[in-house]
Order: C-alpha cells, then structure tokens, then sequence
C-alpha cells in the first residue's frame, strides 16, 4: 500500500497482531470456503457428522448434567473427556481466528480500513473534483453526490442536460443574494433581539442571529440523526439546504463533527465495497477490493468485529438473511399479539382480552381493571346468562362442541405452540446476550485490576485472564446465534440431537470458564485456568465449524426460514 495514502491501513484479521493479508486462494472460494472464512473460530480438524445417531448413553449423561452441580463435583473427569474427545493436543493458537493455507501462493489483500480523516478526505477530493468541472462550490458539489447517491459518472452524464433542476431537487441556491440593506438596523425575526451579528443561506432569508442558527443546528441534528445531511434554510417554505461550508460557519465544533460523519456514512451507504464499523464511536470504514460482496467477518482498529455482508455484529453460524428475520420478528409488535392471542381470550361482553391464570369457566370483566362487568364462559365465550346446570354448570360447557369458541381454540393452538417454541430459543438467546455484555463490562471495568491482583500475589503471568474474558464473550456470542440457528433448524433433522448434545455441552464448558474468569482472585488456580482456556477454545470451534460444514450448507436438512 502507497504510504502516502492518509488514513488508510491494512485489514488486520482478528487474532492476529500483525497485518496478515488473506491469501489469494481464499479471494473467491466455494460457498463452503467463504462461509469457515465467517468464523473466527477455526480449526484444521474434518468436523464430525450430525446426520448419525447420537450414543445412548452420551445423551444419558447429557441429560443428567447439572451446570452448576456436576461441572463442581466433576471437573477433573469432566475434562479429561473433554479434552480427550476434541484432540487438543495439536492445538495452535492461529487456529482460534483465521485458517490460513500453506500452499506458497502470494498473498493479497481483500481490505483496508479507511479511518475517520481518510474518509473525509475522499469526500472532500470528490467535491473538489466535481466543483472544478461543473462550476460550484465544493460544498453544492456535495448535496449534488448525495442527490445522485455519490455516482460522480452518472453526475457527469446527466447534470449539463438541466443544470438548474438538478441543483433545484439537490437543494442548491447557486447565486448568493445580497442582504437586505436594513439588516444591521433589525433584529432577528426568531428571538426578536438586535444584533450586529446576522448570516443568511443563498436563499436570502432571514435576517437570522448566529445564536439561533446554532441553537437551530443543534435541535435538528438531536432531532434528525442521520437524515442531518439535509437540513434546510430556518425559513419553513425554503428548500435551500444547508453546504458543509454553513455548517462550519455557524455550528458547534461538536455539531459540526457529527454533520461531517453523517456525511460520510451516506458515502459509506452507497458504496457497496464499503462497510461502516458498527461502533458508534469509531468512524472507521472498512473497503473490500475483491468481486461482489463478501461475508467475512472483519475487525477494525477500534476492536469491533461485524459481518462485511449485512454490517451486523458477527453471527455465525447464522445466515445474514437468517438474522434479519430473528430481529424482525423481535422488534414486531404483531409477534406479541400472536402471543396475547394465543393465551387470552376476549370478554363476550366487550372484547377486553382476559387470560384465566386458576379457576372455574365462569368469568367476570372486572371494572376495577378497566372491563365493563360482564360475566361470560371461557370455554364457548358466550353469555353466562344461557349457562347453568343443565349446560354443566362451572367447570364444563356442554355448548362448547359446537361453538365458535371451540373453532378459535383449535386455530389458537398452532399459534400458542409456535409461540411457545419462539420464546423457548428467545430467552436462551436473551440469556447468552446478557451474559455476554455482563463479560465485556468485566472486560473494560475489571480486568485489569484483577490481573494485577494476581501478579502480586504469585509469580504466575496474569494474561490468561485477558485471553479469558475474551473468549468467554465470543462464547456467549456463539452460543446465542446458536439458538436463533436451532430456531429455524427443523425439529425432524436427524442431525438436531446432536447438534442439542453439542450446543449443551458447549454452555457446560462457558459456564465453567465462567465460574473460572468470575471466581475471587485468591482462589484463581492459574494451570487449572489455562486448561479451560485450552479446551473451551477448542470445542467451541468445533462447534461451530461442525454446524457451518455439517448443517449449514444443506437446505434439504432442514433449515427453514430465509436463506443467502
């Protein structure tokens, strides 16, 4: 890479201390390929496979784990097996992040990340670009990229056929009006105080102070976030938007900042080789150079690993398309109305819905909870007026057969199991994310402090402690994505139990690296600490590479839900 080049390093692949570009036979591999690249869990080992069936008596055992428990009384033997059944006698710390190929091809580089200053930089060239060849300023030349989504051929071919209505639907006022000669002897028509100190857009609007076009900037961009990057005259029936060159003239530092790096990430957006880091704090842009758009996961300097393909955090062993619909599916309000109606039902009277948690089908709509009074019969909904001892009295409603009733529960109940089994994997998921950000808070607030504890109170090296916090963030992350993985995975899959036995064995292990990163410093027993390190790494990574290579790359096994 050409030195002079502001702003712009290497890709560095997690893991790895030094720029370690990926070779040239990884640059288009089978899907096979791409998809163990999407995995900082790494192994040489062939995965085992979960189309067999699974040993009797390993689900016995499985079954009889308790986390807590037998993980305390067992941890020797426990182990022992453990170690013994993943091989991690060939354990190479390089396999953890990247697999790399001994073939002697040369190597080449797929990505460079492009920091906050680069990227301004590469906006600012283009805009000066633009502006030399079509007569306006650098900051017009801007609102025009954005008009065309940052297409500067398709500005050049397009703009000379109507230059005025390009820059009318840009936002663009090419001609600077003068200010009203009166201006220095008014006052500001929004605080209505007299000031020495107005500024006007090309529009001529105005007079507006600077306080209030400050104060005017910051509001919008509290209000607007991203949408920012259009923010219009103080006049409410002007289209006249505002350049960066406005912005340094009247915004804060801080406001003026924030424009700028709203900016770049609509550049950002429309380049489909580039891919904001998700860190809100960072700025950074990581650029692919190969073919097409890849779904590596990649690290930038801030730390932040996400997926290149969708710009989420990384989620292997489960699919982008996978993911969009777990979020979806959280994040929508008719999911919890399947919920609600799957569990209540509504009051005969005034539909309030009403879940029975104990007691008879005789039901009363309180008022005290903002029901009408009604009394009315769960078990056909009707009128508890047409109901007594000749229809079974409260515990059973001869009506029931032949109601309407009876037609919605039987709906209800392939909802309520559908719901049922959601919220099964959901929680599981929501468990492991809490825990994960429980780890990475020890990770920035603790860590350090315990590992200096321990350097003073043994001779021992304390970085094991670094190595295991890390690695128990990235299993709680795994273990998640595995539930929203076994979520979509069909129950009748022969290859589910094991993959249930392995995902089981897997939170066995988190959870004893847990109780070991967790555990009081005097009690840190820094050999039996690596042992766990040592052989939680490995079966994790054979976890998820026996997933992506055994299930995940099959439809007919079973996977349902979208996929890539």
């Amino acid at each position: 890479m050409d030195s002079s080049n502001e702003g712009i390093d290497t890709y560095k692949p997690a893991g790895f201390n030094t720029p370690s570009p990926l070779r040239k036979s990884q640059r288009r591999g089978s899907f096979s390929s791409i998809l163990r690249r999407s995995s900082i869990v790494q192994t040489r080992r062939a995965s085992r496979d979960l189309s067999g069936d699974v040993d009797e008596k390993m689900l016995k055992y499985l079954s009889s784990i308790s986390l807590k428990k037998e993980i305390e009384e067992e941890t020797a033997s426990f182990m022992s097996e453990t170690c013994s059944d993943i091989d991690i006698g060939d354990y190479d710390p390089s396999d953890w992040f990247l697999e790399e190929d001994d073939n002697g091809e040369e190597d080449e580089q797929l990505f460079i990340i492009l920091e906050k200053q680069g990227l301004e930089d590469r906006v600012r060239d283009m805009a000066n670009t633009l502006s030399d060849q079509i007569d306006l300023t650098p900051g017009n030349a801007i609102l025009l990229l954005q008009y065309f989504r940052w297409d500067l051929d398709k500005i050049l071919s397009d703009y000379f056929e109507d230059p005025d209505r390009f820059c009318e639907r840009a936002g663009i006022t090419k001609e600077k009006k003068s200010l009203p000669n009166y201006i220095n002897n008014s006052c500001c028509v929004v605080c209505f105080e007299s000031s020495n100190d107005f500024y006007s857009l090309g529009c001529g609007h105005g007079p507006y102070c600077t306080n209030c076009w400050r104060s005017y900037l910051h509001e919008e961009m509290m209000a607007s976030g991203s949408e920012i990057i259009h923010c219009k005259c103080i006049s409410p029936t002007c289209k006249s938007k505002l350049t960066f060159e406005n912005w340094r003239d009247l915004a804060s530092d801080r406001d003026y900042h924030r424009y700028w790096y709203f900016i770049t990430k609509d550049y950002v957006k429309c380049d489909k080789h580039l891919e904001f880091c998700p860190n809100p704090t960072c700025g950074n842009a990581i650029k692919y150079q190969g073919i097409g758009r890849p779904n590596d996961v990649v690290e930038c300097h801030c730390g932040t690993r996400f997926c290149f393909s969708c710009g989420s955090e990384k989620h292997n062993p489960v699919s982008c398309a996978q993911l969009t619909e777990w979020k979806s599916k959280n994040n929508n309000d008719e999911e919890s109305l399947k919920l609600i109606k799957s569990t209540c039902k509504p009051c005969y009277h005034c539909g309030m819905q009403t879940e029975r948690i104990t007691g008879c089908n005789h039901m009363t709509c309180r008022k005290e909870q903002g029901g009408c009074g009604g009394e009315w019969c769960w078990m056909c909904r009707g009128d508890w007026k047409s109901h007594g001892q000749h229809t079974g009295g409260f515990y059973s409603c001869n009506k029931y057969d032949n109601s309407n009733g009876k037609k919605a529960d039987e709906n209800s109940t392939v909802a309520k199991e559908e719901s049922d089994r959601f919220l099964h994997y959901f929680n599981r998921y929501f468990n492991h994310d809490m825990s994960m950000k429980h780890a990475m808070k020890m990770k920035s607030d603790e860590i350090e402090d315990k590992m200096i504890q321990l350097r003073e109170m043994t001779s021992h090296n304390p970085d094991f402690l670094q190595e295991a916090i890390e690695l128990l963030i990235e299993c709680r992350r795994i273990l998640k994505y595995t539930y929203v993985f076994g979520y979509y995975l069909n129950d009748k899959v022969p290859g589910k139990t094991f993959f249930e036995y392995q995902q089981a064995n897997a939170e066995g292990i988190t959870e004893l690296l847990s109780e070991g990163v967790f555990i009081n410093v005097a009690l840190i027993d820094p050999q039996d600490m690596k042992n766990r390190i040592r052989v939680t790494k490995k079966y994790i990574t054979n976890l998820v590479k026996s997933i992506e290579e055994g299930l995940g790359l099959d439809d007919n096994l079973g996977l349902s839900g979208p996929q890539e």
